[in-house]
């Protein structure tokens, strides 16, 4: 029996994308601010593993995909690469976050008090309607709610390790680095990766490829405003506004680059509310940076750099699982030539050596 590759197709793959259109078609009526404001969260995971801030075009992707999320992602970092880049904003400072949820785990109380915001951390996941008792939800504007993170006064006691700060932030989209890696490229990769990857190679510090077992010392919620060199006044002026999610979490004590001990910490940021991802993007930044997360086994995931740098992204890890669908003829027949070529070799064997 011979297998041949099958030339052609043309008409079979305009009729499947149309037929892939006809079946998502229900989905492209959805209205946009009905997704943006009833599927917020999926808007922000796009937002995020697409590398690009839109509401409104996240909203577009999901439809298009008709709610498959990673493929939703992959259509708003494709339409990134084809958007005009004018210029690099100025840096921000998530301090200057104004809040709609900040929590601390490491201290009961706080500057501002242990703000919850909207969250269901708190209730039983159960596919019921439970009842619901009346409660008072305080007002407040989140304007005037701008309060620096619970770490500041270890970090104004200089309790806590610092790295070295690098000259200026590394720009992966622009050109990806080699090893050593920058930190700038590697907070890069994880905070528009996957946020299932992040979760799974966090999560694998606390089971046994590590000794991690962090404290959240803050996680925020909150808008930040972005600004930028006017091209022609040259004043810095406002254009624009993000959600973001920040993490600092807290590991145990180690030496910092001048035998001092310190406390460790990692960072996490993101696009949107996306709690899960920055903690484990946290987690992560806390491993490899302090070699005393090591109990495990030598490989310790979450402290490999090529390993973080090369397999978090989920639109890469898509793109190469899912171009296996596509023809592979010629790599199969030239495997398969050589498996037919091993057979025969192997029966000679075992002939030559019978008639011995």
């Amino acid at each position: 029996m011979a297998y041949y590759a099958i030339k052609g197709g043309e008409e079979a793959i305009k009729n499947s994308s149309s037929f892939y259109g006809e079946i998502t078609s229900d989905a492209l009526k959805i209205d946009d601010n009905v997704l943006i404001e009833g599927l917020t969260f999926s808007i922000d995971k796009v937002m995020s593993e697409g590398s690009l801030y839109s509401k409104k075009l996240a909203a577009i992707a999901i439809k298009r995909s008709a709610g498959d999320m990673l493929n939703a992602s992959f259509f708003l970092r494709a339409h990134r690469s084809s958007c005009q880049r004018i210029g690099i904003s100025k840096t921000i400072d998530v301090n200057n976050m104004r809040l709609s949820r900040r929590i601390s785990s490491a201290f009961k109380d706080i500057e501002g008090g242990q703000l919850l915001g909207p969250s269901n951390d708190y209730e039983i996941k159960l596919l019921l309607d439970l009842k619901k008792e009346d409660v008072n939800i305080e007002k407040y504007s989140s304007s005037d709610n701008v309060i620096k993170s619970a770490l500041t006064p270890l970090r104004d006691d200089n309790l806590i390790k610092t790295l070295k700060k690098e000259e200026s932030p590394w720009d992966i989209t622009r050109n990806y680095p080699s090893a050593p890696y920058p930190r700038s490229a590697v907070l890069q990769v994880m905070s528009r990766g996957e946020a299932g990857s992040l979760l799974t190679v966090g999560y694998t510090t606390m089971r046994g490829y590590g000794d991690v077992h962090p404290t959240i010392g803050d996680l925020r919620i909150g808008e930040l405003d972005i600004n930028f060199t006017h091209p022609f006044t040259k004043n810095d002026v406002k254009i624009g506004t993000i959600e973001a999610t920040a993490v600092e979490s807290v590991g145990t004590f180690n030496q910092d680059s001048e035998g001092d001990t310190k406390l460790t910490t990692g960072f996490g940021f993101c696009f949107g509310k996306n709690e899960t991802k920055a903690i484990s993007m946290s987690i992560i930044d806390l491993t490899l940076y302090n070699n005393t997360y090591s109990v495990g086994g030598d490989h310790i995931i979450a402290a490999d750099f090529e390993m973080i740098m090369h397999h978090l992204d989920g639109i890469e890890s898509f793109g190469m699982t899912n171009h296996f669908k596509l023809p592979h003829y010629v790599t199969f027949q030239t495997d398969y030539q050589i498996f037919k070529c091993a057979q025969k070799y192997s029966e000679n064997q075992k002939e030559q050596e019978g008639a011995k």
